[in-house]
């Protein structure tokens, strides 16, 4: 969880900025459009930057449900739950690929070690 929030949140913030700046936006390494080229992609700017604006927002209540996990807390394995079909939307919204996969590995262990929490 902590590795999806910081490699896909803490950016979020910078192409947002850069987005309203150039009017479209940027790439990685040269190879692909952050965050663009999903559905979210055809609102204006100052739209596309708000989504962004919330789905850091949103990486932030990950990281925290992340760091509940990680100390045996049920609420964290419900906050996974609650938030999941939120990432969906905005996973799918940018087009990025990645997510998906790291959230069925999530699922998977929070299955497993559902007992384990106090």
């Amino acid at each position: 969880m902590w590795v999806v929030a910081a490699g896909f949140g803490i950016p979020a913030p910078f192409v947002a900025s850069f987005y309203l700046r150039e009017r479209t936006p940027p790439t990685f390494m040269g190879l692909f459009p952050m965050y663009g080229r999903g559905p979210l992609d055809r609102f204006s700017p100052e739209v596309f930057a708000i989504f962004l604006g919330l789905f850091t927002a949103l990486s932030a209540l990950e990281a925290y449900a992340g760091w509940l996990l990680w100390n045996g807390e049920p609420l964290g394995a419900r906050m996974t739950l609650v938030l999941l079909p939120f990432e969906v939307f905005y996973w799918v919204g940018f087009a990025v690929p990645f997510p998906p996969l790291f959230a069925i590995v999530r699922l998977v262990l929070l299955a497993v070690g559902w007992s384990a929490l106090r």
